[in-house]
């Protein structure tokens, strides 16, 4: 058991803000499409790739970068990952063009696992158990409202026009903000390694990439390929890959080696049900402004600061529900996440019926009722959820969950981007194709988008009554484990 360290609310505050910055980078890109694909003539299959790259290279290296913090050192993965993602950020901010964009979007995610990781590992050894809660908490809420706030920070950072660079000061405040983060952590965090670090499993994170890569690339691209004949194969060829990694999986377990995902999780009904509540969650609520950003500027018009604003609603709400959702979930367990569910998707078709009946006159007041519903919903659920779903799971298996939790709120708004931005440009070409107006081709596309999210968010909130009632927060972590955000409290 290790003592608490004396700076450990100083090193956490930095660390804090680090993640802060990664989330915001979840989100922030969207707002700056419309002009990113201006500017650097990208085409719309590349601006879905340019919104989930980041947060697919963020889910494939999550629970690798764990494991190589507990090995090599965590404060010294701590900052290898800031400083990594400062450099990408650099690289992405100066890209000539798409391709560089890309490249450095891939290395902000796969160096934000490296913080994320980390800096939740560092909190649950720096802190004492009467502690742990309460940064963990922070973790929690700081992660979902910096989601939330990338698209109104977006907005205001690209009307700005910083230095003439249009949309590039979205990645160019990185670079002092990670500066001082890690000029922070570097004085002020403690370091420490696992006594009994688990091994690499580098076969299983190929696995699954090429699996999910064999998934995302034709349902991306193949809409502007015109569907060639290989796309659908190639999707279904997902499968048997996903079946492969599952298989690798276990024959790691039998041999007595770690795999990236326990497969006894597996076999607990209620984490598998959370696990698809997770994704279905994050695909469902996140993916909404990857669409709408996009519907406000080229459909409606609205320049970038005003298509900012009118997000805004959306974070604030989020912000100030997250503040006491977690002591709701204490005492109402799942039924927390099955209200957010409902008021994030009562919100969403809010907007629907709101944009089929606006003209281009509309203002941003038009969108505050949605957003404000979708905000509570979200801050009904990104704060407590891992906590809700940790419930039943044993102590021994609690950091590998939850590492896997992690992972599936960043696939799941992965897979929510590839999808509903294919379905949406797909209903706005043929929208097009019968004469619509850019207004009426744009309501159209968002319009046919949103219910795929009201879906996910459906069926996530029937998942939640799958889930056990008894909560409290999830299990204690003891040290060597996969320390990916379990959340230590007391269990009823």
């Amino acid at each position: 058991m290790h003592p608490p360290h004396k700076h450990r609310w100083a090193g956490s505050a930095f660390l804090l803000v680090a993640i802060a910055m990664i989330m915001v980078d979840t989100t922030v890109v969207t707002i700056a499409l419309p002009v990113i694909e201006r500017e650097l003539e990208a085409s719309q299959a590349q601006l879905q790739w340019i919104s989930a790259t980041y947060t697919l290279a963020f889910a494939l290296i999550l629970v690798t970068a764990g494991r190589i913090g507990d090995m090599v050192g965590r404060k010294r993965t701590v900052l290898f990952g800031i400083g990594g993602f400062v450099l990408a950020s650099a690289v992405c901010t100066f890209a000539p063009d798409v391709g560089a964009l890309l490249i450095g979007r891939v290395f902000q995610g796969l160096t934000a696992a490296f913080v994320v990781t980390q800096g939740l590992s560092i909190f649950q050894v720096a802190f004492p158990p009467e502690e742990r809660a309460t940064v963990l908490g922070l973790f929690g809420a700081v992660a979902g409202v910096s989601a939330a706030l990338g698209p109104p920070l977006g907005g205001l950072l690209v009307h700005a026009d910083l230095l003439g660079m249009a949309w590039r000061p979205i990645f160019l405040i990185n670079l002092p903000i990670g500066a001082a983060a890690f000029i922070g952590a570097a004085m002020f965090v403690h370091g420490s390694r696992s006594e009994r670090p688990l091994r690499l499993d580098p076969a299983g994170v190929a696995l699954l990439a090429v699996a999910l890569f064999m998934l995302l690339y034709p349902l991306i691209q193949g809409r502007e390929l015109g569907w060639p004949w290989w796309s659908f194969p190639a999707m279904a060829a997902s499968v048997p890959l996903f079946l492969a990694f599952a298989a690798h999986q276990k024959a790691r377990h039998r041999k007595g080696a770690t795999p990236i995902a326990a497969p006894e999780l597996f076999r607990q009904r209620s984490f598998v049900v959370g696990l698809a509540a997770m994704l279905m969650f994050f695909g469902g609520a996140f993916s909404l402004f990857f669409v709408f950003s996009i519907y406000l500027q080229s459909g409606l018009g609205l320049s970038v600061l005003e298509a900012g604003l009118a997000t805004m609603a959306s974070p604030v709400a989020t912000m100030v529900v997250s503040v006491f959702s977690v002591r709701l979930s204490a005492r109402f367990g799942p039924r927390v996440l099955t209200a957010g569910a409902t008021i994030a998707a009562a919100g969403q078709l809010m907007l629907i019926w709101i944009a089929g009946r606006v003209d281009e006159t509309a203002g941003i007041w038009n969108f505050v009722p949605p957003m404000l519903l979708s905000g509570i919903g979200v801050g009904l659920i990104v704060a407590p959820i891992i906590d809700v779903i940790l419930a039943r799971v044993p102590n021994a298996v609690a950091g590998a969950a939850s590492g896997l939790l992690n992972t599936a709120d960043q696939l799941g708004i992965a897979l929510g981007v590839s999808l509903v931005g294919t379905v949406f440009f797909v209903r706005i070409a043929a929208a097009e194709q019968t004469g619509a107006s850019g207004l009426e081709a744009f309501a159209s596309g968002l319009q046919a988008a949103l219910w795929v999210n009201i879906g996910m968010l459906a069926l996530g909130m029937l998942l939640t009554f799958l889930l056990p009632r008894t909560t409290g927060g999830g299990a204690s972590v003891p040290e060597g484990t996969e320390a990916n955000g379990a959340r230590r409290s007391e269990r009823i």
